[in-house]
């Protein structure tokens, strides 16, 4: 059985101990609430208004308390909070009562006529708890690498852990300091992965390639921030990592150090010597663990955002190339024939004009039993293992899309030549009457309206139609008349703007 005694800070001492007292006084229970939203907007925009005491005058408390009422209509409320009533200042006043007694504000009264509310010294780390776990912007997370190099430089400077520059205090408040911005790292780290999670339960459900593109290339950033490792290596910061985890290591093997550190913990805490020498080797090896963990975190968040690549990728492909209008008709025609012919059967439908339905009628003789089975093939064993799937590039991918897009049929592709060639509706035009040059653009454009009869484009319909000069001479190949367009030779054809 393994035991994590050795892990604990202070084993006799739990965290819920130390949080009894708030669970007696109801500290949480907003939190527990339907009306949770209101409680937690009211703090933040209380944090935000307050003036530079972190105060708010009792009328203006109460004034915030109606305007986010006002923000949360849908807000559900309990009896002792006025979801008995319509009166939103009765409302607002039970719900000042309730931040008072879960102890979430503090009231402070200079005179009969003047009282003053501040909010509590626990609900102001709650804040940024609350804050740091709804932070989704990619402008406060990918600021991971500056956190990590001033962490570095702060390590690898001359003398930071060194015992003899350094008063006992200083060096404990050196350590906190560094091991509290490498975990703020750590879950900066963690927080883009969760963005990078967010965004590709986005991408599966974009109902266009535009969409998808717009996401991957302009929501995304184009991934550029959201490479840990690219960004790390860029700056050297991997191999200084490395170099500060050794000097944290090097501390851990000074017994020197270690009971310098000490002396800081046993006053601060008023610990015996062994038990703040025990601390000291704590807080270093936590230290070393959380530095050693960042290489690894790098790892999770680049995985990540190879996923999102190659789904942003395989998204695309099946949305412009799988994906086609044809689909879109059939399941259109068959959604108006389930609401014409609702109720029926395929026997009634069989006797509706234009309704042949295409499935023969099978009568099998004797039962199934005069059938033969096929026999299942069995599969050779396979033992190779399969090998470990690439992280994808977002460069690559991105590259790929774009040649894709450039080169594929569309009917945007197919407007373009024919609102340049054919502006009115009723023009006519055949391959003798222009030139293409480009192979790439023009041939590509051509090769669209063969493809198409209509399109879309600036908010009105295109509709066109082929007459191919083989219906009049089909019989006689050799009168056909050929025109070279874009190094090609290609039959006569003559297209008709219709709409």
């Amino acid at each position: 059985m393994i035991s994590f005694s050795h892990f604990e800070s202070d084993p006799a001492q739990l965290l819920s101990q130390r949080l009894g007292p708030l669970f007696k006084q109801g500290f949480f229970r907003p939190l527990a609430r339907p009306s949770a939203p209101v409680y937690v907007d009211f703090i933040d925009r209380f944090d935000a208004r307050s003036n530079e005491d972190g105060q708010l005058s009792h009328e203006e408390t109460l004034a915030l308390i109606r305007d986010t009422l006002m923000l949360n209509p849908s807000a559900e409320l309990d009896l002792d909070e006025g979801g008995d009533t319509q009166d939103l200042r009765l409302k607002a006043g039970k719900l000042f009562n309730n931040l008072l007694q879960a102890q979430w504000i503090q009231q402070r009264r200079v005179s009969i006529d003047e009282r003053w509310v501040t909010l509590s010294p626990q609900v102001r780390p709650l804040i940024r708890s609350l804050r740091e776990i709804a932070q989704d912007d990619v402008a406060e997370l990918k600021d991971f690498a500056a956190t990590i190099r001033s962490i570095c430089e702060t390590l690898l400077a001359e003398g930071t852990l060194d015992p003899h520059r350094r008063t006992p205090e200083e060096l404990r408040q050196v350590i906190k300091e560094i091991t509290d911005r490498v975990l703020h790292a750590g879950d900066q780290m963690l927080a883009l992965e969760s963005l990078v999670l967010k965004y590709e339960r986005q991408q599966r459900e974009s109902k266009s390639a535009g969409e998808t593109l717009d996401r991957l290339l302009v929501e995304f950033h184009e991934g550029d921030h959201m490479i840990c490792y690219d960004t790390l290596q860029k700056g050297g910061l991997l191999p200084k990592l490395k170099q500060a985890r050794l000097v944290v290591q090097d501390a851990i093997s000074n017994p020197f150090l270690k009971e310098h550190l000490a002396k800081a913990i046993a006053t601060h805490k008023g610990l015996t010597e062994m038990d703040a020498y025990g601390k000291a080797e704590q807080s270093l090896s936590r230290l070393d663990r959380e530095l050693g963990g960042l290489p690894s975190k790098q790892r999770i968040v680049d995985g990540r955002v190879a996923d999102f690549s190659r789904l942003s990728a395989q998204r695309y492909r099946y949305q412009t190339e799988v994906r086609g209008r044809r689909p879109e008709q059939v399941k259109e025609y068959l959604q108006a024939a389930a609401e014409k012919y609702a109720g029926s059967s395929f026997a009634d439908l069989a006797r509706e004009t234009g309704m042949q339905l295409l499935s023969p009628e099978v009568e099998i003789y004797f039962g199934r039993d005069a059938l033969s089975r096929p026999r299942k093939a069995k599969l050779p064993v396979d033992l190779t293992m399969a090998s470990t799937p690439r992280l994808g590039d977002p460069f690559d991918v991105q590259e790929m899309i774009r040649s894709r897009n450039r080169t594929s049929i569309t009917p945007q592709r197919a407007a373009r030549l024919i609102e340049e060639r054919l502006p009115n509706v009723g023009d006519k035009i055949t391959t003798a009457d222009f030139h293409l040059v480009s192979e790439d653009d023009d041939l590509l454009d051509l090769l669209a309206v063969l493809s198409f009869h209509r399109a879309n484009t600036k908010g009105h319909k295109l509709r066109w139609r082929i007459h191919s000069s083989r219906k009049e001479h089909g019989l006689h190949p050799e009168n056909i008349p050929l025109d070279r367009q874009a190094g090609h030779l290609i039959e006569r054809i003559t297209i008709e703007r219709l709409a």
